[in-house]
């Protein structure tokens, strides 16, 4: 990624989507379990609506949902051990005005091993470089248009460049994607006679869009605790004029816990003549590349999270935040830092893998190399990815070819193929006498020569 000064020259590289005005933020991630819920009750009894909601997964699946058990052959790098499901809510084709618009993006990351959710909200605002086979940058709330206009040339159309821009900008996979507009979400949460939040401060919003206008009406909601209907939880949701960006994303991540407490203390499953009701509803309303048994796993494992420990991070531009704002022909969000790498450091620390910190295993990095300080570079890059790090010092002698050694006679397996394919370097089973100094060690890494930087990031 290009320094914050150059980032908004390429911008017209890329065919952009015809410029409309923009609208506020379509969806609240309750959809996750909304979703969920409806599709794993019905089954196959809903063939035909289900043919509608359920499309092809162009990408990747998450290993825990497709196998009995885990092996290191079926996770492709760090992150595989999550069930990640990118979130995307849009206005849709009632609405005339930018409804392909991707307004709101949330990154719903599952940890099926300990029963654990995280969420990461994505401003829209955010200049991202669009994957290949595009070129240039583009603010990332246009990618999902920009892909439905080009769906020939991109297969899954906007979703799927969604997807693919989501995970190289975090470093991460994302298995599946679940996508809503501003009608199915209205009608779904009033299925569930409305939803219980407490609004942190008063809201006081006279340019609310009315009627999908170019005019404005007021919303006001005061602070306090409020059970909203579908119509007030949308405008929660969509309220952004005289608040932020940033506070409307949390509004969101506050909206998905408290779909996931209602729905769940209603037995909404259990309620036959509701979920027929809403079935009506997201045939038009509601695209996932979660297949049928994908699903019914995944509301297994959200039944049991527990909305205290849900994780909920916002990337924002505070002072303490990972973004700043640019002006340069229209207001973008981009890295503090120059590139991305904070913003995956971040994603690495709230998205553990569960086989990772399961394992736990005693790393020593060491330099082989020509270049002062590549063992504690690699180091760092390890400990990004929550990886247990112990000790990092020189090698006895230099090495031309990178080398990681087991010691833990093949009892942290998945950590060591992880390794390998993060760092690109060989697996040597067979323990040296010249490294039994740092025996206490499970995986010792000695960085050489040729070693490249392994796994390159934006």
């Amino acid at each position: 990624m290009e320094d914050n000064k150059e980032l908004s020259k390429d911008i017209i590289k890329a065919k952009r989507p015809s410029k409309r005005r923009r609208i506020p933020a379509k969806i609240v991630g309750s959809i996750l379990v909304i979703g969920f819920a409806i599709l794993a009750f019905f089954g196959i009894k809903a063939i035909g609506t289900l043919g509608k909601v359920i499309i092809k997964n162009q990408g990747s699946s998450a290993p825990f949902l497709k196998l009995p058990k885990i092996t290191s052959e079926a996770l492709a790098g760090e992150g595989d051990g999550r069930v990640n499901i990118l979130l995307i809510g849009i206005g849709g084709k009632e609405y005339r005005k930018g409804g392909n618009l991707a307004d709101t993006i949330i990154v719903a990351s599952i940890d099926p091993e300990n029963k654990k959710l995280a969420l990461l909200s994505v401003p829209r605002d955010l200049l991202v470089p669009l994957p290949a086979p595009f070129k240039g940058q583009e603010k990332i709330n246009a990618v999902h248009s920009y892909g439905e206009q080009n769906s020939k040339q991109f297969s899954g159309g906007g979703p799927e460049l969604l997807k693919k821009t989501v995970s190289s900008i975090l470093d991460l996979p994302i298995h599946y994607f679940v996508r809503i507009d501003f009608n199915g979400f209205e009608k779904i949460i009033s299925e569930v006679g409305g939803v219980d939040v407490v609004v942190e401060k008063d809201i006081y919003d006279p340019f609310y869009p009315k009627d999908n206008s170019d005019e404005y009406q007021t919303f006001q909601l005061k602070a306090g605790k409020q059970k909203l209907d579908g119509k007030t939880a949308l405008k929660y949701a969509r309220s952004r004029k005289t608040t932020s960006d940033f506070d409307r994303a949390k509004r969101q991540q506050e909206l998905l816990s408290a779909y996931k407490d209602k729905a769940l203390s209603l037995g909404f499953l259990l309620n036959p003549k509701k979920m027929v009701s809403t079935l009506n509803i997201v045939g038009d309303h509601i695209r996932t590349d979660l297949q049928t048994k994908e699903l019914e796993r995944v509301l297994t494992i959200i039944k049991d999270v527990k909305t205290d420990q849900i994780v909920n991070k916002v990337l924002d531009s505070s002072p303490e935040g990972l973004l700043n704002s640019i002006n340069d022909g229209g207001y973008y969000l981009v890295p503090a830092a120059g590139n991305f790498k904070e913003v995956q450091k971040l994603a690495h620390e709230i998205f553990t893998d569960p086989y990772i910190e399961k394992e736990n295993a005693k790393i020593i990095v060491l330099n082989g190399s020509d270049i002062a300080g590549q063992a504690n570079d690699v180091a760092k890059q390890l400990q990004t990815y929550n990886y247990n790090v112990v000790k990092v010092d020189i090698a006895p002698e230099k090495i031309d070819k990178s080398i990681i050694y087991d010691n833990s006679n093949n009892s942290k397996n998945l950590t060591l193929q992880l390794i390998k394919k993060r760092l690109n370097i060989n697996l040597q089973s067979e323990f040296p006498e010249s490294l039994s100094k740092f025996n206490e060690a499970d995986i010792i890494i000695i960085i050489g020569k040729n070693y490249d930087g392994g796994k390159k990031t934006l």
